[in-house]
């Protein structure tokens, strides 16, 4: 049985300036990661689970609700041949499984955890279209106009300046580029993300509430947990 020695970081969060929220998920996320270099754990979201059962290859199916929430974040967005960019990359599973199946040219992976670079890395390093850099959301290490398009799944919360993450992201995209995003926020800062947005400069093409779907998920975790058949001990959930 897998355990983790990590805290409960919301007293943390509740209480911290803005400007210190981020330095208070990277101490929590480097202390889990820290003690994952020899697990099977690739993914940290919630996942989805939609009503239809996009086909995956068998190696991919334990991990479904996962890679399902990445499906449904790019929904329709072609990634082939395209210089891509994946930001707060994690533990790199969603990365590993786009650069595998999307075939984009170019797929980077960033993170702000250099210890979570450095294990991913390990782990995919014979991907010869993925790498992993470790960066920071809201001052993105990279020349204007770099990529084609870039994914941010489900991270965005732990920004201390969303606005400033918002137009570091314009930035770096090419000119026509695509950004496909996901996440959970209050009910108040959602209800301005079409305003966010569009002052950073995008033009939104599609916004869905996903919400359903990931309870979905939720709720096929627990119940599995209930039906013995998962350890709930040995699951992470986060970002």
């Amino acid at each position: 049985m897998t355990q983790w020695d990590i805290e409960d970081i919301t007293p943390a969060l509740r209480d911290s300036p803005p400007d210190r929220r981020n330095q208070v998920w990277r101490n929590w996320y480097d202390r889990l990661v820290s003690q994952l270099d020899d697990s099977d754990y690739r993914f940290m979201n919630y996942g989805y689970l939609g009503l239809e059962s996009p086909k995956l290859e068998p190696s991919d199916e334990a991990n479904r609700i996962f890679i399902e929430l990445y499906q449904v974040t790019l929904g329709d967005t072609s990634l082939t041949d395209k210089d891509v960019l994946d930001i707060s990359s994690g533990l790199g599973g969603g990365a590993y499984w786009i650069s595998r199946v999307c075939q984009p040219s170019s797929l980077v992976g960033m993170d702000f955890s250099p210890e979570v670079v450095r294990l991913c890395n390990k782990w995919y390093g014979g991907q010869h279209n993925l790498r992993f850099v470790v960066g920071d959301a809201e001052a993105l290490p990279f020349p204007d106009n770099s990529f084609d398009v870039i994914y941010n799944v489900e991270a965005s919360h732990c920004y201390a300046n969303y606005d400033v993450f918002l137009r570091e992201v314009f930035r770096v995209l090419k000119a026509g580029g695509v950004f496909c995003w996901s996440d959970f926020q209050s009910r108040t800062s959602m209800g301005k993300i079409e305003t966010d947005f569009e002052n950073c400069g995008f033009e939104i093409v599609s916004l869905d509430d996903i919400t359903d779907g990931v309870l979905r998920s939720l709720d096929s975790v627990h119940k599995a947990i209930s039906e013995g058949k998962l350890d709930g001990k040995q699951i992470i959930w986060g970002s």
